[in-house]
């Protein structure tokens, strides 16, 4: 095996795919590399996405997934030019959901068609646009062992939540610096239930129900815009794109909490206890409302200072090590001494205007063009800084690339 690992290179496989798709036949070739993403380290991850750019030629296409929240790239790779981003999530109020999600499981469930039509609708709106969580769950509640159908339901219902949540908390663990973002993103998802509860409570019988909050653009901090990115990479949360309301206008970011947070806590259909799956089938059926629920985070969340929410402190830079508390001084697995939370606090409020290295004329054109680039915590907060850098007009790859480099220079030199 080593021999052939230590062979291989871009080219080779690149020649490899040619020929294969010479003897076929094939003008073009697709490569898909789909666990990428869920198999590899952060740091690896980065190198491997710049192989993705590498591989891809005139007649090679790569194709791999990638995650809104934890997934980073290098500053060699950019999105848009070595890659076209293709969402693959259905939108639980898009037109043709229903259609989607059953015509996949008539295909793959067995017993489809014997299935309470009732259910199919509740565990198709738990299902949350992902369609093989759909087929789980049907498939779940055909082997339950179960009293009534009811149960059944919400057994199957909840369990799922339960995985998403469970999921979703270990991000943290994955990603030791995302770990507050985490615990307030768990926050906001209550937050946002709560509030659609309340107004679903508030119009019911007359016909509408509520999913989706909005939230004021402006209030996208980078730090807060990547506790969005996590929940939405974990299926928690979809994001809705933009809208405008009011005048002058506003900007909301629409957000849509999980299904089956929802009706765990019935928000659609109301009632704190008891209630027939009848009475949510009907409330899940009614027409959207025509507004999101419009609410700043602070009030959704008041126990979240978004202010200051921030990435966690580091890990060991000698062993790597992931801290046990953040007032840990020391390693405790090699010794070390850590990084001090208030000098950590210190690097992350740095202005990227006062950082040595950049010209006057890059700090110019970041502070007139990337308002929300202010200080070193709104640039780590990023997964592509360089996206954003690219858009600046006389910002090309070779200096986006070269102020990725300074900033995360003066970083590390910062916290050695």
């Amino acid at each position: 095996m080593k021999v052939i690992a230590d062979g291989l290179s871009i080219e080779r496989v690149q020649a490899l795919i040619a020929s294969a798709r010479a003897q076929a036949g094939r003008k073009f070739s697709v490569l898909l590399m789909d666990d990428a993403a869920l198999t590899l380290t952060p740091d690896y991850l980065i190198e491997f996405l710049d192989i993705v750019r590498s591989l891809k030629s005139i007649d090679l296409a790569p194709k791999a997934s990638v995650y809104p929240g934890t997934t980073e790239v290098s500053p060699k790779f950019h999105q848009g030019q070595d890659s076209v981003a293709i969402p693959a999530w259905v939108c639980i109020e898009d037109p043709g959901y229903d259609d989607v999600m059953d015509g996949i499981a008539h295909t793959r469930v067995k017993g489809f068609q014997s299935t309470p039509v009732d259910v199919r609708v509740m565990l198709r709106f738990a299902a949350f646009g992902i369609p093989r969580a759909y087929l789980t769950m049907l498939d779940e509640f055909l082997r339950g062992d179960h009293r009534t159908t009811q149960q059944g339901v919400t057994r199957t219902i909840q369990e799922h939540l339960d995985a998403r949540l469970a999921e979703f908390r270990s991000l943290g663990k994955k990603v030791p610096k995302l770990a507050s973002l985490v615990e307030a993103g768990e926050k906001v998802l209550d937050g946002m239930v709560r509030e659609i509860k309340t107004f679903n409570e508030g119009v019911g019988g007359k016909g509408h129900r509520q999913l989706t909050v909005g939230v004021v653009e402006s209030e996208l901090t980078p730090v807060v815009e990547r506790m969005f990115n996590l929940l939405v990479e974990a299926g928690l949360t979809y994001d809705n794109s933009t809208v405008k309301h009011g005048t002058p206008s506003r900007i909301y970011r629409r957000y849509i909490p999980h299904a089956a947070n929802l009706l765990s806590i019935r928000a659609i259909g109301g009632g704190e206890s008891g209630g027939s799956i009848r009475q949510t089938v009907e409330a899940i059926r009614f027409k959207s409302a025509k507004h999101p629920v419009r609410k700043s985070l602070q009030r959704i969340v008041p126990e979240v200072d978004f202010g200051s929410l921030s990435l966690s402190l580091p890990k060991c830079a000698s062993c790597h090590a992931p801290r046990m508390t953040d007032s840990q001084r020391f390693c405790h697995n090699c010794g070390q001494q850590l990084v001090d939370a208030s000098t950590f606090s210190q690097c992350l409020e740095t202005p990227i205007a006062q950082v040595p290295g950049l010209t006057v004329w890059q700090r110019a054109q970041i502070d007139e063009h990337l308002p929300n680039l202010k200080t070193l915590r709104d640039f780590l907060a990023k997964q592509d800084p360089a996206a954003d850098l690219l858009t600046v007009r006389g910002f090309g790859r070779r200096r986006t690339a070269r102020i990725v480099d300074v900033l995360n220079g003066f970083v590390d030199e910062y916290l050695s």
